[in-house]
């Protein structure tokens, strides 16, 4: 399961046909899924790797990391953001640490920020798409960019929800 693109006979892109890739996952899962091929442990197995791998492919965020993993390349910037970046996040991750959830404004305020970062990533995602041969490096700093923010909003959401 290691090439999510190799499983389905895809060539690495950021670019994935999502009516091409549904089509692929179906038809393996039609002669592979459990109930319709009872017993046989190989189909079995393809089923749960097609399941894993369509996941893979369809969210923005795996898609990513399975691109740059299947270039063999290793850009190593992980802990590398830019420092202004990851002071910027320091400060978004204490505002929702110390917000008051009985605050609608301030919440409000909280969640504004969140969402432009995430519609900055977004906007930035959509411009790596456009490109044949995306920067590698870029690539991987948004790749890190977006899971801190991933990570931010699930603190937002779960302190939302208290």
């Amino acid at each position: 399961m290691k090439n999510p693109f190799a499983f389905f006979g895809l060539t690495p892109s950021l670019n994935i046909d999502a009516k091409l890739l549904r089509k692929l996952y179906l038809d393996l899962q039609r002669g592979s899924h459990p109930d319709l091929v009872a017993g046989d442990t190989d189909a079995n197995a393809i089923s749960e790797q097609a399941n894993a791998n369509y996941k893979i492919l369809c969210n923005p965020l795996s898609l990513v990391k399975a691109y740059i993993d299947c270039l063999g390349e290793n850009p190593d910037v992980i802990n590398t953001l830019p420092k202004v970046f990851l002071m910027e996040m320091m400060d978004l991750s204490d505002a929702i640490e110390e917000m008051d959830r009985g605050n609608v404004a301030e919440m409000s305020q909280v969640e504004s920020q969140l969402n432009q970062y995430l519609h900055a990533l977004n906007q930035e995602f959509v411009g790596f798409q456009s490109q044949e041969n995306p920067n590698i490096r870029a690539l991987s700093e948004w790749y890190q960019k977006s899971k801190y923010i991933g990570r931010l909003r699930k603190n937002f959401d779960g302190i939302v929800e208290i």
